[in-house]
């Protein structure tokens, strides 16, 4: 006797043990992890679905990429995207002004970090729901704001510019301003010059 009730005693024990990890492993339904590959759902999740978890949820992915958002368990740091912190996009002392701060950055390291296929897009012509194209604002390229023929003089070439071309090209927010009336750290106002604006 004292032999089966040791039995049943070893096999009660071992169930008890075994039985909680029967539950592990059940995907969880409120996840949007691809159960075949472990992560986020393709194609939407970046940028689109990665923005819209962040502003649902608040950032609420340390579960994953640590406390310190620096991989965790996905060995993804969010800062292989995120510059130089993990809560911003673009590096933390650009605040507000990242479209005067960014050209120093570019001209220091060049366009890499820019180019990627959820930030401006590898090609830099921009993605949607996301970073826009650096043409919509560097009329001769990247690294150049207006027209690359403006760089020798760019007072008598504007001229010509704004005759061929609407206003609406000088007019946005981070250039001359949408009312052409300058934007601070960038283009000046029109109305310096130009006294009839």
């Amino acid at each position: 006797m004292p032999q089966i009730t040791t039995r049943y005693v070893m096999v009660v024990l071992v169930s008890l043990l075994v039985l909680p990890l029967c539950g592990c492993g059940d995907r969880n339904p409120q996840a949007d992890l691809n159960p075949t590959t472990g992560k986020h759902s393709d194609p939407a999740w970046l940028p689109a679905g990665h923005t819209a978890a962040v502003q649902d949820h608040g950032y609420n992915c340390t579960e994953c990429h640590g406390a310190d958002l620096q991989g965790g368990i996905s060995r993804v740091a969010c800062t292989s995207c995120h510059l130089e912190n993990a809560r911003q996009v673009h590096p933390a002392g650009w605040g507000q002004f990242a479209y005067a701060l960014h050209s120093q950055f570019v001209r220091q390291n060049g366009t890499a970090s820019c180019a990627v296929a959820s930030c401006h897009g590898s090609d830099l012509n921009g993605v949607s729901g996301s970073g826009p194209s650096c043409s919509s604002c560097h009329l001769g390229g990247p690294l150049s704001a207006h027209p690359q023929t403006w760089n020798a003089d760019i007072l008598s070439f504007h001229a010509g510019y704004g005759s061929s071309y609407p206003t609406s090209a000088c007019a946005t927010a981070v250039c001359h301003g949408s009312d052409l009336k300058g934007v601070f750290l960038s283009g000046p106002g029109c109305n310096v010059c130009h006294t009839n604006l």
